[in-house]
């Protein structure tokens, strides 16, 4: 591999793993740095038809050195595991709506992303065939249509419930998933897990290869050659520090290391951290909240495939960047309870996760806390995030409307729980490297650049202007996939 022309990719999570396949078919030299080890790399799915019939993998702790100041019940978990989060993800797959895009700019240029749908669709195009949907083909304001390998639609005692959703400005449809009705054996916590689908088929192609156990600390920069030319990462292995040299890197570590590495990447130049002239590294973090409601019903109710109910249209939302989603629970454990209540695929008991959002501002961040250092040295996080009381409302909202909704059609519905998750909870945190058009309100460009640094790209959910109410893996890739398209085009037209 040519360390004049190499890229250096860091993080193999979704984005991360989209981009470093992606760069590699293209034909560029990929060095995936990965902080996870090979040892970290066990699990095992497997499904019949869309049903886990078993698994296992790796555990999901809270990571350690987080200065909490602002609400003290904040969550941060990590997966030092090759596929990051991939290994604990439901593999929901919904895309961003325009109205998500349109809710957006209504809040404010502050708010508003450098792009539209229009202009991400065709890359949803691109990454899907990669999750092997299972969902609907209907095409909602709330929900545009994917390219689904597996058509599912919701059972027969949904449709009244459907029907009146719609008139109320709801649409409920069976929620799109990964590898949601395959067959599959993989050697993994999830049916999809990025570095085991995307990254492992690219390894003996010659274009990529992976150094494990390599935890990013900072990018190089050079003040003659006005660019990064270099990665320094911690070996968790062998200890110490080591550098790789690098013509552009895809930063992929989440919106909490991404955001780390930045900060931590100072020189003359930036001070303040790599692409924080304007103070931005770090802020407008922002999580999805989330609520958990039971309900009882008259009588058993379809769960397979699971229902999603979305947010509220538009034109009936009344305050900008605050909505909520619900969907429906459907795991092994429910589908055995169904099988031993004698009524295979339906309960009496409903249980949905209520996702919803929360207004990006400069308030809640991210930050390096020195005080703390870790074994391998990297300094602790200061995390500060509080939940805003509308966030609770749009929650509850949602939850009210299911209720009305199943009453409404006649299950007679009774609340036998609702539960708030802590901050961090939902692992989707997101904001910490926005994208916006102007660099006082965002970190990276309408194609993932950093503002001011060409040949850094960001491509995880860090880059997300606000957060709609949907799982961010999908839209995620999707940005990742764009960013790194333009930039194995301008690696090979010589911009770079």
């Amino acid at each position: 591999m040519s360390e004049e022309n190499r890229v250096v990719v860091i993080g193999s999570g979704p984005p991360g793993a989209t981009a470093a396949s992606r760069l590699a078919r293209a034909g560029v030299d990929v060095l995936l740095l990965e902080a996870g080890t090979e040892a970290d790399a066990h699990g095992l799915t497997v499904r019949l038809r869309g049903v886990t019939v078993g698994k296992s993998g790796t555990e999901l702790h809270e990571r350690e050195g987080v200065l909490k100041t602002g609400d003290p019940t904040a969550e941060l978990f990590e997966a030092l595991a090759p596929g990051g989060l991939s290994n604990h993800w439901s593999c929901a797959v919904p895309r961003f709506a325009p109205e998500d895009f349109a809710d957006a700019a209504r809040a404010g240029v502050e708010q508003t992303w450098p792009l539209g749908y229009a202009e991400l669709a065709p890359w949803y195009d691109s990454v899907e065939p990669l999750l092997h949907v299972a969902g609907s083909n209907a095409d909602y304001e709330q929900l545009p249509a994917g390219r689904v390998r597996h058509l599912r639609r919701l059972g027969d005692d949904w449709t009244p419930i459907a029907r009146r959703a719609r008139d109320e400005g709801r649409t409920v449809v069976a929620m799109p998933y990964a590898y949601g009705d395959d067959t599959t054996f993989t050697r993994s916590g999830t049916p999809f897990n990025s570095f085991v689908r995307l990254i492992k088929p690219e390894m003996g192609r010659g274009k990529l290869s992976v150094r494990f156990g390599a935890r990013a600390a900072r990018l190089e920069w050079s003040t003659t050659q006005r660019r990064v030319v270099g990665v320094t990462f911690r070996d968790r292995v062998a200890g110490g520090e080591q550098r790789v040299s690098c013509r552009a890197v895809v930063v992929a570590g989440g919106a909490l290391n991404s955001a780390q590495i930045l900060l931590e990447s100072t020189s003359a130049d930036f001070p303040n951290g790599l692409g924080n002239q304007h103070g931005v590294v770090g802020r407008y973090l922002h999580d999805h909240p989330v609520g958990k409601v039971m309900i009882d019903v008259a009588r058993p109710m379809t769960m397979v495939p699971p229902a999603y109910l979305t947010r509220l249209e538009l034109a009936r939302s009344k305050v900008p960047l605050y909505a909520a989603a619900a969907m429906q629970w459907s795991s092994t454990k429910d589908l055995a309870r169904s099988v031993l209540a004698r009524t295979p695929g339906k309960l009496g008991q409903l249980g949905f996760s209520v996702f919803g959002t929360m207004a990006p501002t400069r308030e809640n961040f991210v930050a390096l806390d020195q005080s703390f250092r870790q074994a391998d040295g990297s300094p602790g996080l200061q995390l500060h995030v509080r939940r805003p009381p509308e966030s609770v409302v749009a929650l509850e909202e949602t939850r009210d409307h299911i209720m009305s909704l199943l009453a409404e059609t006649g299950w007679e519905p009774k609340q036998s729980l609702w539960k708030l998750e802590p901050i961090g909870r939902s692992n989707h945190y997101a904001g910490t490297c926005r994208m916006h058009a102007s660099p006082e309100y965002g970190v990276v460009d309408a194609v993932g650049r950093v503002h001011g640094v060409p040949n850094v790209i960001v491509a995880d959910s860090s880059v997300f202007t606000t957060n709609p109410e949907k799982n961010p893996v999908l839209t995620s890739m999707a940005l990742a996939a764009r960013a790194s398209d333009r930039l194995a085009n301008d690696l090979k037209s010589g911009d770079l």
